[in-house]
This record gives C-alpha cells, sequence and structure tokens, in this order.
C-alpha cells in the first residue's frame, strides 16, 4: 500500500522536509515515498534514476550529501552515546529503565538536575577551579613574558579582592614582572566577558549564574599613565555595550571552552596557547560538571567534530580585532558546516586558522571545492595530507600549491612547454573562481606561482587582452607548441619550404584551424592570429572568471607586464640559481666531499631535473625560498639516504658516500619516483 505523503516514512531521518525545502515538487516526494526511497538507498542510486524524482543537478548532489550525512552522523552518535553509558555507570547514575536508542541530541538537549552523588567528596568541597589570565595595554600576556593562563582552586565565598590578591601573587612576584613594578599600573579584575566583577559577588555565586565548566578571570593592568582615562572609558562602557560590541553568551562560551581545552592539551607539551581550527566544524564541549558539581569533568570534541587522532596542532597568531570562519561543506570527509560569527572580539581573541585535511590522490577537486568559499582567502590556511605525518611549517602548504598545479597542468591544460587552461563541461564559473583563488592564495603566502602558465595568459588575466603586446603573443605560442613544431616554423620564416616540410606546415596549419594556405611573406600575421586563438580565445571562459578574483590582487605584485616577466624569470630554476641557495658548513672532510658531489649532481640536471629537486627538498618546484641549508649526518649501508625537511626546508644529506656514482644513484632513485609523501612528522 502506498505511503501517505503526511505520514513521513520511519527511515526518512528528515529527508522528506530537506526535499521540500529545497523546492522539490511534492509529488515528487510521494513517489520517493511510495518506491521506499529513503537516506540509507540514496547512495545506491545512480544519477539517471535519481533524475526521475529529483530533477534539479544541485538538488541531487545536495540530497546525497545530506543522507551521506545522515548516515555518518548515526555512527558517530552511537560511539559518543556508548562513551556516556560507561561514564554513567561509573559514576551510578545509569538508570535500568533508561532508553538506549533515545536520540542523542534529544538526551542532551535537557538539563540534568543537580544531585549530590553517594560518596561524591567533591560535592562537598568548598572550594572551585578558575582560570587566571593577565591582560596588559588591552593584550593579553604570554606565558614568555611572564602571563599565560593559570588553574589555581579558590574559596567558593572568595570576591574580587580575594581573586586580585592571588592575581598579584601568580604576575607580580615581589610585586615585579617583566612588565614593571606593581605601583606603576593601575589594576582590577575582569571576568571571561572583560567586564568587571562587582566587588560583593562571590565565585560561587558565578558559578550558579553562567554555568561554565570553569570560570575564567584576567587581572587587568594599564600603564598610570593613561590607566585613569581607559579605567573611565571602560567603567562607562560596561553597562551600556550592545550586541554589536560583543559575541553573545553561547558564542563567549564556545570560545572559552576552546581555549580551555587546548589550554590543557598543549601547556605541558609545548607550553604556548594554541587554538583548535578545522574545516567546516568548530569544537563543542559538553558540560557534564552538573552531575557531580564539579568542574572536572570535560568531554570534547564532540556533535560533529573530528576524533582526537584527527587533531592537529596549530600555530599561535597575534589577536586581531575580528574574524569570521565560514566555511563550505566541502571537504575531503563528510563534515558539519559550522560558523563561527564575526564581531568586535576581546582583545584576547587569538586569530583561528583554517587547517584544510586533503587526499593527495584527489588533491585537485577537493582543493577546488575548498576556495569556492571566498573566506578561504581571508585566513591563515595549514594543509595537511590525511595518513600523512607532516606538519604544516610552509613546507607542505608550498607542497600542496605544487601538486595542484602540476595536476592542473599536466590534466586541465594544453600545450608543451608552456600551457593554458583546456575547457571543461564538469568547470562551471565557481570552479574557475575557486582556480583564481587558488592562484592568488599560493602568490600571497608563500610567493608560489605557475610558471608553466603561459605568459601572454597571465598577462590577459592581470591587465586585460589588449595589453598583450605582439611578440609576448608570438613567444607564448613557440612554447606551447612542441620542439618539433617549434623548429619547422622557425625554418618556415626563414626559408621557404619544400617537399615533406611544406605538407607538414600544412598540416601544422589545418590542425590549428588555418584554412587559408600561408606564404613566407604573411606567415607571421597568421601565426599571431593562431596565437591570440590558441590562448586567449579558446580558454576566454576560464580566462575571464580567473581574472575577477585574481586579477586586482596579481596587479599588486607585479604593476606592469615587465614585472610580471621578470617575476617568470625570478622564480625559473637554473644552475647557478639553485647552486646559489645551497647552505652548509661542513667541518670534516667527508662532509666536504659529499657537498661537492650534490654541487656536481646538480650542475648536471636539466631545467625539469631542477624542478624535482626542489620539489624534493623545499615542496615548490619553482623558486619561492631564500636558501636550503645542508646538514650532514653519518647514515650508511641500507639506511643511507638524503633526507629533505620542505618547512626550513633543509636536507640532511649523508657524509658517507665514498664516489659520486653513489650519491647521483640515490638521488634519482628519489626524484624519478615522482611520489612525494609527508611522512616525517
Amino acid at each position: 500500500m502506498a505511503t501517505s505523503s503526511n505520514t513521513p516514512l520511519p527511515q526518512d531521518d528528515g529527508l522528506w522536509m530537506f526535499l521540500q525545502s529545497r523546492g522539490i515538487p511534492e509529488e515528487n516526494i510521494q513517489k520517493m515515498q511510495q518506491d521506499h526511497i529513503d537516506s540509507s538507498v540514496v547512495g545506491e542510486i545512480d544519477d539517471a534514476t535519481m533524475t526521475a524524482y529529483i530533477p534539479a543537478y544541485g538538488d541531487r548532489i545536495a540530497t546525497r550529501r545530506f543522507c551521506m550525512e545522515k548516515q555518518r552522523k548515526g555512527g558517530d552518535d552511537l560511539k559518543r552515546l556508548s562513551l556516556f553509558e560507561k561514564l554513567r555507570r561509573k559514576m551510578g547514575t545509569l538508570t535500568s529503565n533508561k532508553d538506549t536508542d533515545q536520540d542523542f541530541e534529544e538526551e542532551h538537549s535537557m538539563q540534568p538536575t543537580k544531585i549530590h552523588l553517594r560518596n561524591n567528596k567533591r560535592a562537598m568541597k568548598m572550594t572551585r577551579k578558575i582560570e587566571l589570565g593577565w591582560i596588559h595595554d588591552k593584550k593579553q600576556v604570554r606565558k614568555r613574558n611572564g602571563g599565560g593562563t593559570r588553574v589555581l582552586d579558590i574559596s567558593k565565598k572568595a570576591t574580587k579582592t580575594e581573586i586580585l590578591s592571588q592575581a598579584k601573587k601568580l604576575f607580580f612576584p615581589n610585586e615585579k614582572s617583566r612588565k614593571g613594578k606593581w605601583e606603576e599600573f593601575s589594576h582590577n579584575i575582569v571576568d571571561f566577558q572583560e567586564a568587571y566583577l562587582d566587588e560583593d559577588v562571590s565565585v560561587g555565586e558565578l558559578y550558579e549564574t553562567h554555568k561554565l565548566g570553569i570560570l575564567r578571570f584576567y587581572l587587568f593592568t594599564e600603564n598610570l599613565t593613561n590607566g585613569d582615562e581607559v579605567f573611565t572609558e571602560m567603567t562607562e562602557g560596561t553597562d551600556e555595550q550592545t550586541d554589536a560590541s560583543r559575541l553573545n553568551e553561547r558564542q563567549k562560551n564556545t570560545t572559552e571552552d576552546n581555549e580551555q581545552l587546548t589550554q590543557k592539551t598543549h601547556d605541558s607539551e609545548q607550553q604556548t596557547h594554541t587554538v583548535e581550527a578545522f574545516v567546516s566544524t568548530a569544537v563543542e564541549i559538553v558540560d557534564l560538571t552538573s552531575l557531580c558539581d564539579t568542574s572536572e569533568v570535560i568531554f570534547g570534541p564532540l556533535q560533529g567534530g573530528p576524533f582526537l587522532e584527527d587533531l592537529d596542532d596549530t600555530i599561535l597568531h597575534e589577536p586581531i580585532e575580528e574574524a569570521q570562519i565560514n566555511i563550505n561543506a566541502y571537504s575531503s570527509t563528510p563534515v558539519h558546516s559550522d560558523t563561527v560569527p564575526a564581531g568586535p572580539l576581546s582583545p584576547t581573541y587569538e586569530l583561528l586558522h583554517v587547517t584544510v585535511k586533503l587526499h593527495r590522490v584527489n588533491l585537485l577537486e577537493e582543493l577546488i571545492s575548498q576556495f569556492k568559499d571566498e573566506a578561504m582567502m581571508s585566513y591563515p590556511v595549514k594543509y595537511s595530507f590525511i595518513h600523512e605525518m607532516g606538519a604544516d611549517a610552509d613546507g607542505v602548504s608550498r607542497d600542496v600549491y605544487a601538486a595542484f598545479w602540476t595536476e592542473f597542468l599536466d590534466c586541465a591544460a594544453e600545450g608543451a612547454d608552456v600551457r593554458v587552461p583546456s575547457l571543461s563541461p564538469k568547470w562551471q564559473e565557481e570552479e574557475w573562481k575557486s582556480v583564481g583563488r587558488i592562484m592568488v592564495k599560493g602568490l600571497k603566502d608563500h610567493g608560489y606561482f605557475p610558471s608553466r602558465l603561459a605568459q601572454a595568459f597571465t598577462a590577459a588575466i592581470t591587465f586585460g587582452e589588449h595589453t598583450v603586446s605582439p611578440d609576448l603573443l608570438f613567444d607564448s605560442l613557440m612554447l606551447y607548441l612542441s620542439q618539433s613544431e617549434r623548429d619547422l616554423l622557425s625554418t618556415a620564416l626563414q626559408d621557404s619550404l619544400d617537399g615533406d616540410d611544406e605538407d607538414e606546415l600544412l598540416d601544422l596549419m589545418d590542425r590549428m584551424g588555418v584554412r587559408t594556405v600561408p606564404t613566407q611573406e604573411n606567415l607571421k600575421a597568421v601565426l599571431l592570429q593562431v596565437a591570440h586563438k590558441q590562448i586567449i580565445q579558446q580558454p576566454k571562459y576560464a580566462l575571464d572568471n580567473i581574472a575577477a578574483v585574481a586579477g586586482p590582487t596579481l596587479r599588486e605584485f607585479f604593476p606592469s607586464v615587465l614585472d610580471m616577466q621578470k617575476m617568470y624569470e625570478d622564480l625559473k630554476p637554473s644552475t647557478r640559481k639553485v647552486l646559489k641557495l645551497i647552505t652548509a658548513s661542513p667541518a670534516t672532510p667527508a662532509e666536504n666531499q659529499s657537498l661537492r658531489f650534490l654541487h656536481q649532481y646538480i650542475r648536471g640536471l636539466d631545467e625539469i631535473g631542477l624542478r624535482k629537486m626542489l620539489r624534493f627538498v623545499t615542496g615548490s618546484d619553482v623558486i619561492c625560498v631564500k636558501d636550503i641549508q645542508v646538514i650532514f649526518t653519518p647514515l650508511e649501508g641500507l639506511s643511507r639516504r638524503p633526507i629533505a625537511h620542505t618547512c626550513g626546508p633543509t636536507l640532511e644529506l649523508p657524509s658517507t658516500y665514498n664516489s659520486y656514482p653513489d650519491l647521483r644513484a640515490e638521488m634519482e632513485a628519489i626524484l624519478s619516483s615522482n611520489f612525494y609523501a609527508m611522512d616525517i612528522a
């Protein structure tokens, strides 16, 4: 019997409401219900069959992503539910009649009641943990400067006076600090919202009010020269702050919880403050403290966040005034799309960097999908390859851009020594704009630019088609053609051809769309028309969309065509340039000998070999680093091999080579493999 449209199938997982929100006709939804097409089988249906139910291509893609997300989320929820059940059994709060199949989000949307557990000593404690930091001149003082975040136990009845006294002992031992003496500053205590504390409010009352896992306070100091003025402004503004001047309560709580989790994780390992940031997802902290009236049980990440083994270390950034992250769900693995809302942030807010996780085998499509979001241009981006250990300190980023443009120019472009994009039906406006953003991001952040892109094409992107000179167009065409075609045209421009050469020239002209027989006198003019067609006209759709997003920024890097040509020349590797990058300090005759062998090997490389060498050592196939440090290792036997650290960039060169052929054989084995993996953490 057919299912009524008003009674969705039990296994719909919200699919019907999602389809209605996408504007799918009701009769199509009813047809899917009648045929039992739910979220569990959508992924098994081919696109042609899905067209009968969902006509629009974009709606089909969105539906598949929705169903994939539902299936993944269901598995994650079961794992998380199991963890909570184990916790409650240990705490003695899991009741025998609990419905274990209850929805995870529904279960935790309810506020658990406060109960004093049997034999729970913490429930009787008269102290609570707090975090105490130091803000000086509106900037948080780091640990290396005598600040940092301190965790301490304090009485629940403690007020502002006691907190100020503790802060003085921690940050001003003997009434001195790296910033100066205690009496040189004005002093106050602010809460996590950076609002001044009332004199008579206790720590216990603040915990009851805010319901946070752990409260954070700051010692707020200003130089006395301007401290009175600052104090007056902050006092007057405390009660009059609007929604536009601070984040709402939930956003503050999430930020504070993120800082708390990261602080506890990394204080013992790196002695620095870090903030975890992920592509398309924000870490949410589930606070279970109300179960036992303690602040020591905190779990995370949950609710759509990655598991602990997927967490990446991040790099410390200076505070900024405002930030917004809104990354679309174009990740290499199914993830949620969450937003960190924008707005004026506190002086202690630290810039989150966006971490992009990629599959090396699907790099081209995944990176284009990520850069469809314009927000990627506004924030620091770090990369990592899934199942590879390399941490990004510029080397992995250079490798990502080099790998992307190598694959792009090999698979989506035409030409020989230089290439131009080839239009494809699967790439529309958004895809080509994404390519433009990748071009700009690599140049801005790491000085990387695809030098195999035809100069005439780059000039048209940057300055417009009208700025491309005939000489630049002709030179680009000659490099666009193969070496044999180049030699044929060079001969034809100088001498008249006969026999087989003339037939080959006519065949070349026919393949490039020339329908007239050129003469020696008009051959140059015909070739300029061919160059314009091949380099400007054919990829015009790609050129226009790339120029729309990349043109303004490229003009900042090279204001004229001559500057652009100089950039191409600077990026192009040569033997002299690469040898000039090498810096080493050999201390023994064996190390001197290995360094001479390395120089000899570099002198024997052609341009392709030099690009491979640079890619191995720096992550980039163009020159975008200032030097390459060579250090020497005593490796020998089967373990002997050169090891590259692209972030340095540094080359570990064994000092145990007895002859040049030994080094050449090992370097050739590495460079000829054309396989790169960041397998050193």
